[in-house]
């Protein structure tokens, strides 16, 4: 068994050869994003915690945008010292600034629960156990804020079962949704 670690680097080098393939990509979060619109926690929901994705992740912005036609409240996350994160507002106005992992954060200070979070990660198992970039900010904050969970996952995240060790700490997601 790799450590988690190598898992990782290979699931990176994995994302990052499917986004050499724009047309295949696109055509998985395509499919993707129809079956979120169709689940009944997306649905129901009506502020959705999602992250802002960088180039070799599920691009979240389809999603952004179709729950701000319906409607919904979107909130991203911000980092916080002591591997903490809390969610702000994001608006067509939000101030955004690179944080230390090169992801965009809102500038905010509104603080926003949501009630539906869609879990970034790097591998996802049928039954919703997820390897996520190492810093267990998700595990966390989900500990401290229950909430329906969904992942989205393109064709190199997806595990039939978990090759990395599960940890009494990490969070199961509720639904994975497959490109």
């Amino acid at each position: 068994m790799l450590t988690k670690k190598a898992l990782r680097q290979q699931q990176i080098q994995q994302l990052v050869e499917l986004s050499q393939q724009p047309a295949l990509k696109q055509a998985q979060e395509a499919t993707i994003l129809k079956q979120l619109a169709a689940s009944s926690a997306f649905q129901a929901a009506t502020v959705i915690g999602i992250t802002l994705s960088q180039s070799i992740e599920y691009q979240t912005q389809p999603v952004i945008e179709l729950a701000r036609q319906l409607g919904k409240t979107v909130v991203v996350p911000k980092t916080l010292p002591k591997r903490q994160m809390a969610f702000y507002e994001l608006t067509p106005t939000t101030e955004l600034i690179k944080s230390d992992f090169g992801v965009l954060e809102p500038v905010a200070t509104v603080v926003r629960v949501p009630d539906l979070m869609i879990v970034p990660g790097l591998a996802f198992t049928d039954d919703g156990w997820r390897l996520g970039f190492g810093g267990g900010y998700y595990d966390r904050y989900l500990a401290q804020n229950p909430m329906p969970t969904i992942a989205l996952a393109l064709k190199p995240q997806q595990k039939a079962a978990s090759d990395w060790t599960v940890d009494p700490f990490d969070i199961r997601i509720n639904q994975v949704i497959k490109g």
